[in-house]
């Protein structure tokens, strides 16, 4: 309960105000959680794992103490066993309405085209969408966990089958939609893993080495990158991250190729700053600047590179794209643009879950 209102307090007025709200919905939860499996029938998730998801929804996808609360009284509150003029009378109307909504996602099936009936920019302040973000906690829980899908009590009433096609369907394209990107990976890999586990096991095994060690090479690159550019006159910043097993698994099967063809294991985004007023010509020459320096710091794989700013994509996506041989003998995927470039591709015509979610 500490970290879970430590995480609240910087959100809100301070712990003072936090701690009695977390405290008394986490004694209510387990007092009427303890009473329903004293007289047996369906065992409820305990109050612990439900602070799990609650830690989960404030520290991942940033939500408010409301959400919060929802997570730890929705087992008691979806079981009958709290009313809703209850929570209202002592947690807020907020906190009410998205427990409402997480019992009439219970009686819900989602079907293979749900996601269509949702807008392309979510309200994340809606009780609907909040209660989603639960569940989706919930899943992320049991990923971490360790426990097989077969043993988990994420919803009694889905086989293991029906979640992961849920987590295909809705639950992982709609993260994309929200740019809820570190989410989505966790989801797409939790569905990997149980969907096809060979295939899940033989990439990490052909990877070698841990995601966080992965992240730890990536950042030693990004910061020669970083030092080779601070001596020239170009505004900048960098984005990076490292492909999921998931991502690696969906390219193999797409392009048809092996895992030694995959070539953006790990990738760094450069992107140029301070060109408003210039002319798309003078876009373009500050791009291959960049790619002249970077060309320089690294061995470039010319075979590969994509030039997509001397020919944008149909879209509108302007990038330019290169795979670079690096000193430790690893691959690195650079992508250069414009804050212009950037912006488009992140929300305009080209932006990136439209074509995703399509894939």
């Amino acid at each position: 309960m500490h970290q879970l209102a430590r995480v609240l307090a910087k959100k809100s007025n301070g712990l003072k105000k936090v701690w009695p709200v977390v405290e008394e919905a986490y004694l209510l939860a387990g007092r009427l959680t303890s009473d329903k499996n004293k007289f047996g029938g369906m065992p409820l998730r305990c109050p612990k794992e439900s602070l799990q998801v609650a830690i989960i929804a404030v520290t991942e996808m940033s939500l408010d103490i409301s959400a919060a609360v929802a997570a730890i009284l929705s087992p008691p509150f979806l079981s009958g066993l709290l009313a809703k003029k209850e929570v209202e009378r002592c947690f807020g109307v907020k906190t009410a309405a998205i427990l409402e909504e997480l019992r009439s996602l219970k009686g819900c099936k989602i079907q293979g085209d749900t996601i269509r009936s949702y807008p392309t920019h979510p309200d994340r302040n809606a009780p609907h969408i909040l209660a989603i973000l639960l569940q989706i906690c919930d899943v992320i829980r049991v990923k971490c966990s360790g426990i097989t899908l077969e043993d988990t009590d994420w919803d009694r009433s889905l086989s293991g089958s029906q979640l992961l096609l849920d987590l295909k369907c809705f639950y992982i394209p709609l993260s994309h939609r929200m740019r809820l990107y570190d989410v989505q990976t966790k989801l797409a890999d939790f569905w990997l893993k149980h969907s096809d586990t060979l295939s899940y096991y033989a990439i990490t095994a052909k990877l070698g080495i841990t995601k966080l060690q992965r992240q730890k090479r990536l950042d030693f690159l990004s910061e020669e990158i970083y030092a080779a550019m601070q001596g020239t006159a170009i505004n900048f910043f960098i984005k990076k991250r490292v492909k999921s097993v998931y991502s690696i698994w969906h390219k193999i099967q797409k392009l048809r190729v092996g895992f030694e063809h995959i070539y953006d294991l790990s990738a760094v985004r450069i992107i140029i700053t301070g060109m408003d007023g210039t002319t798309l010509e003078e876009e373009k020459i500050a791009c291959w600047k960049v790619f002249s320096i970077i060309s320089g710091l690294y061995n470039p794989m010319y075979h590969i590179m994509r030039d997509w700013i001397s020919t944008p994509r149909e879209s509108g996506y302007e990038s330019l794209h290169l795979t670079l041989q690096t000193n430790q003998s690893e691959r690195l995927e650079v992508q250069i643009r414009t804050e212009r470039m950037d912006h488009i591709a992140e929300y305009g015509h080209a932006a990136h879950w439209k074509y995703k979610c399509n894939a």
